[in-house]
């Protein structure tokens, strides 16, 4: 028997407006009664505030448009699309979207403050909402408002990731000016902050920050306005995570809030891989670090056996600085070992034509003159310039 409706989103009656489940920024979510195929489904309705505003009707458009591009089991599907009759007193018929009906609740729900999740349940819920919107980023569009209100976990743990309502295609038209700041601020990224374009590197940093906030039982950041909460996200260092979690898992979602998106994962798919193997990927990043600090190419340290060079020719050391160690005590070294050859060989000279007379002629010899001085003691006083190579 198909029950009685005195409320339907459509001039038709085919989508009864059973209960309003939840309200929010541009529109409200009814649980639905789809009368040909009777089947439960969610029918969100732009509110009615909003239902001349141009612009708001752009955004509700672009939403339907994106869900039903997707088709991803962690996406909420599109079934529908079309104009409700006025309600509630507007005069403007406003605009429906049919949807599947999820069965659970939203993330934001479950966290409870002070209370931070098991890890093992929040990389596995990470990593689901990672692959859904890996496969929006692969059909070239943006979230750009992941949150924790946005992604619906029903009771056998799965994800849905819901609302593209701000969604962008990543080579479409924006749906705002230039400089807006599209996003929630608690999540916002720090490049979305300053009112620079979203990338799937935004939605990265952004369900980085709901995994940290899953992790720590606490918001990464928390300020008294949005401003200053958004401006958190741009300029402060985020705080380390707690030490329950463990260190290759902390490691991957602090990667993924890198302030700079390049240092991020390069989307969603790639933060997935990670979240699911995270042992792994801290081995990988070791190793990588390792192989940074290995030695220097022996090409570099060939130019230390060079041919002497003559006084005054400036030396370039290409070694770090680590492998020279003492060169700068060391370089006088051949020279005053050719100034003691050179006085032996005029002692010897001198006592093979002195003879017993050696004593009396040293004694009797003038004081050496300055010019004298400088030409015995030049081999010893010539700078050697060592020019260093900066290390890396």
């Amino acid at each position: 028997m198909i029950p009685e409706h005195d409320r339907f989103a459509d001039d038709a009656h085919r989508y009864a407006l059973v209960s309003r489940l939840a309200t929010g920024g541009m529109g409200e979510v009814w649980r639905g009664h789809d009368t040909v195929l009777s089947r439960p489904v969610a029918v969100k309705l732009l509110k009615a505030e909003f239902a001349d505003d141009a612009l708001f009707r752009q955004r509700f458009e672009t939403e339907a448009r994106h869900a039903a591009s997707l088709h991803h089991p962690g996406i909420a599907g599109v079934f529908d699309f079309g104009e409700a009759p006025p309600l509630d007193g507007s005069q403007t018929p406003r605009p429906y979207l049919v949807m599947e009906l999820v069965e659970g609740q939203p993330l934001s729900d479950l966290l409870r403050p002070g209370a931070p999740m098991d890890p093992d349940v929040v990389r596995d819920l990470m990593a689901q909402t990672a692959d859904a919107l890996g496969a929006a980023h692969r059909a070239g569009i943006v979230h750009r408002d992941v949150k924790p209100g946005n992604l619906i976990v029903t009771p056998d743990r799965r994800v849905k990731v819901t609302d593209f309502g701000i969604a962008r295609a990543a080579e479409g038209l924006a749906l705002t000016e230039t400089g807006q700041v599209m996003g929630t601020p608690a999540y916002i990224s720090p490049e979305q902050a300053e009112g620079s374009k979203a990338t799937a590197a935004s939605d990265v940093y952004s369900l980085g920050v709901v995994a940290y906030e899953c992790l720590a039982g606490r918001r990464a950041f928390v300020a008294d306005t949005a401003v200053a909460t958004a401006l958190a996200h741009l300029r402060q260092p985020v705080p380390e995570l707690p030490s329950h979690v463990p260190a290759p898992l902390a490691a991957v979602v602090t990667r993924a809030l890198a302030k700079d998106p390049s240092e991020r994962y390069v989307d969603a798919a790639a933060f997935a891989a990670a979240l699911r193997d995270p042992a792994s990927v801290a081995g990988a990043a070791a190793q990588d670090r390792t192989q940074v600090l290995a030695a220097p190419e022996p090409a570099r340290t060939q130019v230390l056996p060079a041919a002497p060079v003559a006084a005054g020719t400036a030396i370039r050391d290409s070694r770090p600085t680590a492998a020279r160690g003492g060169a700068g005590r060391t370089s006088w070294v051949p020279w005053a070992l050719l100034a003691a050859v050179v006085v032996v060989a005029a002692l010897v000279i001198w006592q093979l034509s002195a003879g017993d007379d050696a004593g009396e002629q040293v004694a009797d010899q003038p004081a050496p003159t300055q010019s004298s001085r400088t030409q015995t003691e030049s081999p010893t006083e010539t700078p050697t310039e060592t020019a260093e190579t900066p290390t890396e």
